[in-house]
């Protein structure tokens, strides 16, 4: 069911918050298997050496089934995970 789920992703902003840590706002827009808008907003994102972390409160308020959640924060990072090297310069 969520698979028909289209997911559109464009970088905000991104603001250093600590050494070598970032945090990414990321427009996020998702629509339905009729293409009408399911969800449009901001989701932040934390960056570091680690890993690429969705913010789990963002999410939550985004979107309300469980596995949409999942999605839209599996999506996210694999939005995030090309443009890694690149978002440090924005800061």
């Amino acid at each position: 069911m969520f698979e028909d789920f289209r997911f559109y992703f464009d970088i905000h902003q991104v603001v250093a918050t600590e050494t070598d840590a970032y945090t990414v706002y990321v427009k996020t827009r998702i629509l339905d298997h009729e293409k009408k808008e399911y969800f449009e907003g901001i989701v932040r994102v934390d960056l570091n050496p680690v890993g690429i972390f969705p913010k789990p409160a963002d999410i939550a308020k985004s979107v309300a089934p469980n596995d949409l959640r999942r999605k839209l924060g599996m999506e996210i990072k694999r939005y995030i995970k090309p443009q890694r090297r690149f978002l440090y310069e924005l800061a």
